[in-house]
């Protein structure tokens, strides 16, 4: 389903409640005698908040508070409770990460009360939060989801694997965190370690030849402003690397790569067999500091670019 940002919304109720609008009327309140109307209704924010980081930490707090948890036709109805979870994360990664965390552990703890509401919160929470093609991804708000499933006595062995082995992804690597080092091997034969190069800052493309987002990532790379940019890539390192055991695909390709690139491969296969990086989809773009410390994780190509531009651009 198509994701409407929150901000104008979120703003305009502030706004409404802020200025001590009329309390806020369900219209879809049932009558005698007539099929009840499945809707999402927002909480209404007391008069006396007045600053908007007050304001928004309330319908924060309090989003799910009208919520029917135990009403399962909800589920069948994406285009209110779908859209009440996309709007939901777009308003949690604008409060600090600790409220966040709180707010979805309380969450999910409401839906418990229905099982079948549970998974599905848990599921939308996944698409939307650690799907890697998700506009939306975020891992730091997904590991309380996690967190939640594996402590859940009612889950199944199941779902409290699978939540353990995403918390492991997410532990993978993590922002702060130096990065696994790795051997990349050059089309020369010779054999370089990763942690060995020096220069400010390392960016890591994990591709592969045959991937079209793959494809699509590094035509944009090779046009970028940022990423051609002769004084900010004095202090840049780009280093594709091709972890798959193809050696041929690879070796068939490397004009792909710019010259001015470092291009290897996985000669032994360690980064996949011994699960150093966490790779479900290509590509993954990994950016660290001079100390091989992630600045930033499975991040967009423009993401990247505006970091890089903003730090070294003069």
């Amino acid at each position: 389903m198509k994701m409407h940002r929150f901000t104008f919304i979120a703003l305009l109720l502030v706004l409404l409640a802020s200025c001590g609008g009329k309390k806020q009327e369900n219209g879809n309140a049932d009558k005698a005698g007539e099929k009840k109307t499945l809707a999402f209704t927002l909480p209404e924010v007391p008069v006396m908040l007045q600053s908007a980081e007050d304001r928004l930490h309330f319908v924060v707090n309090h989003y799910w508070d009208k919520f029917e948890f135990k009403d399962t036709a909800y589920i069948h109805v994406p285009d209110v409770t779908e859209q009440a979870m996309a709007n939901y994360i777009d308003l949690l990664t604008r409060v600090p990460q600790a409220m966040a965390d709180s707010c979805v552990t309380r969450t999910l703890q409401s839906a418990s009360a229905e099982p079948k509401m549970l998974d599905y919160f848990v599921e939308t929470l996944r698409k939307y939060l650690f799907d890697p093609n998700s506009p939306m991804r975020n891992e730091e708000l997904f590991e309380p989801v996690c967190r939640f499933v594996t402590a859940y006595a009612s889950a199944d062995e199941a779902a409290q694997s699978r939540a353990r082995y995403d918390l492991k992804l997410i532990n993978m690597n993590r922002v702060g965190g130096v990065a696994a080092d790795f051997v990349y091997t050059l089309a020369s034969g010779a054999q370089r370690r990763m942690h060995d190069l020096r220069t400010p800052y390392t960016l890591l493309l994990f591709y592969n030849p045959d991937c079209h987002g793959c494809a699509e990532v590094l035509a944009h790379m090779k046009s970028s402003p940022v990423l051609t940019d002769e004084e900010i890539m004095k202090q840049v390192r780009i280093l594709a690397f091709y972890p798959d055991e193809e050696h041929e695909v690879w070796e068939n390709h490397q004009d792909m790569i710019p010259s001015k690139w470092i291009n290897g491969y996985d000669k032994e296969l360690t980064v996949l067999n011994r699960e150093l990086y966490d790779l479900k989809a290509m590509p993954t773009l990994y950016l660290l500091d001079k100390d091989k410390k992630v600045l930033l994780k499975d991040a967009p190509v423009e993401q990247v670019e505006q970091y890089l531009a903003q730090v070294l651009s003069k």
